[in-house]
């Protein structure tokens, strides 16, 4: 755009000197009708007939004639010049235009994917406040479920280990051949050394009891 302010300025001035060629154009054809004249009516001189008789006024004349025409060369060769500069810039302009073109047809289609992307995030979104909402439902039966769970075992090791109910002996063993109960579920209802927890508040336990050992 620099470029293209300082050809403007240049052309406008080209203009002038371009009116003033043209002008100068003009005169210079009516001076010369006036210098073919002049150069028709020459005479011979009387002692050689090759050399022809000029006056001084004549020859001012053409001399100016021969400075116009080479002050008129000199603006028409500079106002050429500048259209070659305009060429060359209505070229740039053009090559300009086509790669922006390009470019903005490349931004349309980042728009398109942006756009595209956004969509997709929009509905991961969804999904994982969708999965969000399930995962807490997830935890809070989890956690109904723990206290279910520590109930019934709490029972069974009340009944068992303090009461000596057989029956309950019985069924905790058969949950245990059946697979119900793991292992620590069947040491829990049957060991009265043990403590009703749930098995995630074992690990927690068995953690700290090694912290407190490695600080020792």
């Amino acid at each position: 755009m620099g470029n293209y302010r300082e050809i403007k300025k240049q052309l406008k001035q080209k203009e002038q000197k371009l009116e003033k060629a043209n002008s100068q154009t003009k005169k210079l054809d009516n001076t010369s009708n006036g210098i073919n004249t002049i150069l028709d009516n020459l005479k011979p001189t009387l002692m050689n007939k090759n050399n022809m008789v000029i006056s001084s006024e004549d020859v001012q004349k053409i001399k100016n004639y021969t400075k116009n025409v080479k002050d008129i060369t000199h603006t028409v060769r500079n106002v050429n010049d500048l259209n070659m500069a305009i060429k060359d810039f209505e070229h740039s302009a053009f090559e300009i235009d086509k790669e922006n073109r390009s470019l903005k047809y490349e931004i349309e289609l980042k728009n398109s994917e942006i756009g595209n992307l956004k969509k997709e995030l929009s509905t991961k979104d969804k999904i994982i406040g969708k999965l969000q909402t399930e995962k807490e439902k997830l935890k809070q039966e989890l956690q109904k479920f723990k206290g279910f769970w520590h109930s019934i075992m709490n029972h069974f090791h009340k009944r068992i280990c303090y009461d000596k109910d057989n029956n309950y002996k019985i069924v905790s063993d058969d949950l245990y051949k059946n697979g119900i109960f793991d292992s620590n579920d069947n040491e829990i209802a049957n060991n009265i050394a043990r403590k009703v927890t749930i098995p995630d508040e074992n690990k927690q336990n068995k953690n700290k009891k090694k912290n407190n050992t490695t600080r020792f």
